[in-house]
């Protein structure tokens, strides 16, 4: 297996497709954080035996922000390999739609792809949807895909005060704790530290 590649998604005023090529790691990261409404396409290519995609994603809603992502895992070559975790956290009024389809091609056998889909809501007005959806024309695969919509566990929130934070520090160890579990998977420690960085002023700038 080559070296992991790592390759940022900051907008979706386009729709873009990232190959993925035989033997090929790569790490695709959608970060969402602008504040503005967007709406895109996202599609990964695993092109070549033995590829390999991890895509991770991040999306912050705020104000009256809308954003529709559309995610398209392709798996056209056999012993490929597509993971994907994206995670949205919505403040105000803002509105996340999410639909990601994973597609085995016929010739892709052996392959293995998982999708999942979690939204952490942080007001009464924010909204999110998702609909994860599988295509299998192979036969010999692994796929599994899910997806949660919820609020922060009161009962988290309840012993953090207990131990002496406010309402506000307590919410903010949560959803960090929540994000953690993406920006944690980049392999490369620089790119994980800009990346968290950039997500936490904008945590910062919401708690």
């Amino acid at each position: 297996m080559k070296a992991q590649k790592f390759v940022l998604v900051d907008s979706l005023k386009s729709n873009q497709t990232i190959n993925v090529l035989e033997n090929e790691k790569k790490t695709v990261f959608i970060l969402l954080t602008s504040g503005e409404s967007q709406d895109g396409h996202v599609q990964i290519d695993m092109k070549g035996k033995n590829s390999s995609a991890q895509i991770l994603g991040v999306v912050i809603g705020s104000g009256k922000q809308i954003i529709n992502l559309h995610t398209f895992q392709d798996h056209m070559a056999g012993e490929s390999q597509s993971d994907l975790l994206i995670k949205s956290v919505l403040f105000d009024c803002s509105k996340f739609n999410y639909e990601g389809l994973i597609r085995i091609e016929k010739d892709a056998q052996r392959s293995n792809a998982y999708q999942k889909n979690q939204n952490l809501l942080l007001s009464e007005s924010s909204w999110a949807n998702s609909q994860p959806k599988l295509e299998i024309l192979a036969n010999d695969v692994r796929c599994t895909h899910g997806a949660t919509i919820g609020q922060i566990n009161p009962e988290q929130m309840y012993y953090l005060k207990t131990r002496g934070l406010t309402d506000a520090s307590a919410k903010k160890i949560l959803v960090e704790g929540f994000i953690q579990d993406v920006v944690g998977r980049i392999e490369d420690e620089d790119i994980k530290k800009k990346i968290y960085g950039k997500i936490e002023t904008v945590i910062r700038s919401k708690l």
